[in-house]
């Protein structure tokens, strides 16, 4: 489908969005990307957990939030992923089929990504083998339907810290006001921006009231905080709650005492039940059941409430990213 041109103009000047892919629980995962011939196009790892989520379920989303930038906090796209492995012959043929455009669409990914290319390359000797490039996947982002949302109108909040996951993750999302809601509805995945705060084992998260299809209760979900680096991938540090939403409209005070006590009154307060917790730093990647016992890389142990969530022994998994 053909954007028009205030999308257009959003995802020209993004450099990071946030692409969600179906499982038992929705997964989330911060992605440079280049927008070109109508389609949303990516790299990844062939040992990602979203590249085998994406192969067993196409149907997957995409998020760039971009503040109030004239008047829209972002655009949600929806449609289907693509892979081109070239390692597989059938994709190899594919690829071919594309014509000129697929090469084309190569090079703007790596002109518009040069910044992140010569990070990688700078950083290559310290990135996990499974990230080199003979072990990258193309993704092609083919969208059929398109949302502009809404500004998320929250004020600055006072830190919150996720002691669940080592203190240089937690330390660097604290400040973050702004956490991305992933959601299943009618078979979908759903994103928009969220004001959040954590209550004991759960996150509280509020949408603004006119965020398309928002969810009920039992949905699916996952909220990611990330701290950006501007060219380095080692240097990013971010974590995935996932779970199950309910609606719980009393939560809305909670929220708002992290905002100085200004909430909008419209909107969906929401609780997610956290059923797994992954946090990553860098190409580093681990995750873990949710209530059970963590040590952080430094020793720091923690129990309990989400200042405690993430479990057992760390289980790398290889490329959330």
């Amino acid at each position: 489908m053909r954007l028009d041109s205030e999308p257009r103009e959003l995802l020209g000047h993004a450099k990071i969005g946030m692409l969600a892919v179906k499982g038992r629980l929705p997964l989330v995962s911060p992605a440079a990307f280049h927008f070109g011939g109508d389609a949303i196009w990516m790299t990844t790892s062939r040992h990602a957990v979203k590249l085998i989520l994406a192969r067993r379920d196409t149907r997957a989303a995409f998020l760039v939030a971009s503040g109030a930038r004239r008047g829209a906090s972002g655009v949600l796209l929806q449609g289907m992923l693509e892979t081109y492995d070239p390692l597989s012959p059938r994709d190899d043929l594919r690829a071919v089929m594309q014509g000129p455009s697929l090469a084309l669409n190569l090079a703007g990914y790596a002109l518009k990504n040069a910044a992140f290319i010569g990070g990688y390359i700078l950083d290559l000797a310290r990135i996990p083998a499974e990230w080199w490039p003979q072990n990258r996947v193309l993704l092609r982002f083919k969208p059929d339907r398109v949302s502009l949302l809404p500004p998320l109108p929250v004020p600055p909040a006072r830190p919150e810290r996720v002691s669940s996951v080592p203190g240089q993750v937690a330390h660097a999302v604290s400040r973050h006001r702004e956490a991305q809601l992933c959601w299943v509805i009618a078979g979908l995945p759903v994103l928009a921006s969220s004001a959040w705060t954590l209550d004991g084992p759960d996150l509280l998260a509020w949408l603004p009231g006119d965020v398309p299809r928002p969810p009920r209760s039992g949905a699916p979900a996952a909220v990611v905080i990330e701290h950006h680096h501007p060219f380095r991938a080692t240097r990013m540090l971010g974590l995935c709650l996932r779970g199950k939403l309910e609606l719980e409209p009393d939560a809305r005070a909670t929220i708002a005492q992290r905002y100085g006590g200004d909430l909008p009154e419209d909107g969906s307060v929401l609780r997610l039940r956290v059923a797994r917790v992954t946090w990553w730093r860098g190409f580093e990647v681990r995750s873990r059941r949710a209530g059970e016992h963590a040590s952080d890389a430094a020793g720091d142990s923690v129990r309990g409430s989400l200042s405690a969530t993430v479990a057992g022994p760390a289980i790398p998994e290889a490329g959330i990213r």
